[in-house]
């Protein structure tokens, strides 16, 4: 009977199991012995109901798309029926209680019903079991709408002995051509014999008068997955036969539905019915033996409802082949900075010979991933810098979404050698009023440690750019630090510290420093007037400049120190000082005390050079 509403999802999950529990189905191409429908489900209290569930289905049917537990009942027919089917079976349909089996023998007996129902290879005939105790001779049937406003009732007669005897055969009716429409039907059975007994049996059973599919030269290929075959093939043709008018046509336009490994694919049937789908069913890179794949789609019925039909089925082993990674290089230097990279080639056994493997994902660490190109070959890079030396691993993917189903996994390792960066730190330093360069620091590598040569070269430039000179050397201490002086002839230009470097550690450069110790005087220094009488006063002036390239220049706003040193003695004795104005000029007055040498001083800060004046020799009266 045709499924009246959609298939529930407890049903369909059910079903799911059971075809997990027998996944291989047997379907025959049969011929005009078989129901052209029998594939379709038509009762869902007593049909299995699928699980699986299509990509896509038609316009107002169920999103989930239920796929038969077992094989259905009746295989669908790759023909149509004939003109004139003779049941070998019993008739379909809900049978007739037959108590006695036989009509009594006594003459007395009315006509007894026993199987009544639809033909089984043509639904547009309706098939009558009766016996009796006299030859029966007439069988006639009124079949009454089940659903609609006004149901109407049709009389069908000139029903045919097909099998059996008059006494106790099977009659089967014309077409039933006048049937108003498509649907259900209460049958209503009467037979009467050649005693003149008559039999009525009200609601005999009920009949599904729909047009029904029928399929021709279906196939799904190959027989085997495998790595060099990962596509599945359906073909075949879908007709329709119209039970009312016995009529077969192409079945065009309808929507089909494939599930094929957690995968759905849809397609549409062309004019003359026929359908070529390829689809590549994707495992998720799980272990999977088999596949099994099943073509489907609903088929709306005129009352509105959807039957599911089953139209091939099919489970296909899976073969996994070796996979092997081959490196072209086992070990690498690089400088740190630079990035740790791999190229070969992944190739897998088959046929007894390793091929080249392409559109597989290989990863490198968890960052680093590629997919094999043209010749299976692949380049990975860490998109991070390595520290140190390590050891890198280069395997076929693990994720289950980009593993190839089809190949085992392999992985390959290489070695990197990293030569480290040396950095110094030029950390502190300076060139006194005395020429003295000042040294403070330290040396380390980018693995953390310190490289075991210690030595480190002073070198000097004019400009910093060019002409670096190397004006001498010292060795650090054992944890890399380092805090000297030394003394530089010309301390005017640029410094930095220098290590050769070593096969394990890249030559290394500090910061450089700029020094300008720039030279500085006071010119025009008197001390005045003189002689000086005691008591009076004694004035001190001068000009405080600084060389600019090859002149001098003001140097104003700067801080110049007086000194006096008595006659006869050997200290200087500071007396005070005075700021020079914006032009450099400065004047300081003093009180005279007795004959003494006075000069003028400027002790230097920052880049430049401390000065001293001429010294000036009073003689005070």
């Amino acid at each position: 009977m045709r499924t009246r509403s959609l298939v529930s999802a407890a049903v369909s999950a059910a079903l799911g199991a059971a075809l997990l529990a027998a996944p291989t189905l047997a379907y025959a191409d049969g011929g005009p012995g078989q129901d052209p429908a029998a594939t379709a489900t038509t009762n869902p209290t007593t049909d299995p109901t699928p699980a699986d569930t299509p990509t896509s289905t038609p316009s107002d049917t169920p999103s989930d798309t239920p796929l038969p537990s077992d094989t259905p009942i009746g295989e669908p027919s790759d023909s149509p029926p004939s003109a004139d089917p003779t049941p070998s079976d019993p008739a379909s349909g809900d049978p007739t209680p037959d108590p006695n089996s036989h009509a009594p023998a006594d003459g007395t007996g009315a006509p007894v019903f026993g199987n009544v129902g639809s033909d089984p290879s043509d639904a547009g005939f309706l098939t009558v079991a009766v016996s009796s105790d006299s030859a029966v001779t007439k069988v006639s049937a009124d079949l009454t709408e089940l659903h609609g406003a006004a149901p109407a009732t049709v009389a069908v007669t000139g029903f045919t002995l097909v099998s059996g005897t008059p006494q106790d055969g099977v009659w089967r009716s014309p077409r039933m051509s006048q049937l108003p429409s498509y649907g259900s039907y209460d049958v209503t059975v009467s037979a009467q014999d050649s005693d003149g007994d008559n039999t009525t049996s009200a609601h005999a059973t009920t009949v599904d008068v729909e047009p029904k599919p029928v399929f021709a030269d279906r196939s799904i290929s190959p027989s085997v997955l495998d790595v060099e075959h990962t596509h599945v093939m359906l073909n075949g043709r879908i007709s329709l036969f119209d039970p009312i008018t016995g009529d077969t046509s192409p079945l065009a336009g309808q929507a089909l539905s494939v599930a094929a490994a957690y995968t759905g694919y849809s397609a549409v049937t062309a004019a003359d019915g026929s359908y070529a789908i390829d689809v590549a069913p994707k495992l998720n890179g799980e272990t999977a033996t088999s596949v099994p794949v099943y073509l489907s789609f609903w088929i709306a019925n005129p009352d509105g409802t959807n039957t599911y039909v089953l139209v091939d089925s099919k489970t296909l082993p899976v073969v996994v082949s070796p996979s092997r990674i081959r490196l072209d290089h086992s070990s690498v230097r690089i400088k740190f900075g630079a990035k740790a990279s791999s190229s070969g080639v992944v190739e897998y056994l088959y046929d007894g010979t390793w091929r080249p493997a392409q559109g597989v994902a290989l990863d490198m660490g968890y960052y680093a991933t590629a997919t094999s190109g043209a010749g299976g070959r692949f380049t990975l890079t860490d998109p991070y810098i390595p520290y140190d030396d390590a050891t890198f691993t280069v395997e076929t993917s693990l994720d289950s979404y980009l593993a190839d189903p089809y190949l085992t996994a392999s992985h390959a390792q290489f070695k990197v050698d990293v030569i480290n960066k040396t950095s110094i730190c030029f950390c502190s330093s300076w060139i006194d009023e005395y020429s003295d360069l000042h040294i403070q620091g330290s040396m380390t590598a980018s693995n953390g440690k310190v490289p075991p040569n210690h030595k480190l070269y002073v070198q000097q430039s004019a400009d910093g750019k060019t002409g670096w000179k190397s004006l001498g050397w010292f060795t650090t201490k054992s944890d890399g630090t380092f805090d000297l002086d030394g003394y530089v002839a010309v301390p005017k230009g640029y410094w930095r510290l220098y290590s050769a470097g070593s096969s394990d550690y890249q030559p290394g450069y500090s910061n450089s420093v700029h020094f300008n110790r720039t030279a500085t005087r006071i010119s025009g220094f008197n001390a005045g007037p003189e002689p000086v009488r005691k008591g009076h006063t004694v004035t001190t002036t001068g000009t405080l400049q600084r060389l600019s390239g090859t002149k001098w220049v003001a140097f104003g706003k700067q801080r110049v120190y007086i000194l006096f040193q008595a006659k006869g003695k050997k200290s200087w004795t500071q007396l005070g000082s005075v700021k020079a104005d914006s032009h450099g000029h400065f004047t300081a007055r003093f009180t005279a005390k007795q004959d003494g040498t006075w000069v003028g001083v400027y002790l230097a800060s920052g880049s430049y050079v401390d000065a001293e004046s001429y010294h000036d020799y009073v003689d005070v009266r």
